[in-house]
């Protein structure tokens, strides 16, 4: 990962274990279609591993679900974790 992944990262799990996440629509819909909980989304990116830039200004995230499956979230971050997407 490079320096700004690292960052981007640590600024994703710090957002998300204060609670300061939001989703849009799509990425409800993407959750819903997988059988995810805003849990699991919370979990998975609380505890994300992997960050990837998805320029322009979004992240790729990846970490565990609940059970501890693979989970991907492709995110903005503003003041908040902006969950676009989820697969």
């Amino acid at each position: 990962m490079t320096p700004e992944e690292q960052a981007a990262l640590q600024d994703v799990r710090g957002l998300a274990g204060a609670g300061r996440v939001d989703t849009w629509d799509h990425g409800l819909d993407r959750m819903d279609e997988r059988g995810l909980s805003e849990e699991d989304l919370f979990h998975a990116l609380r505890m994300a591993v992997n960050c990837e830039a998805q320029p322009p200004d979004r992240w790729k995230i990846e970490g565990p679900d609940l059970d501890g499956d693979p989970l991907t979230a492709v995110v903005e971050i503003e003041q908040d974790v902006v969950v676009v997407t989820v697969f």
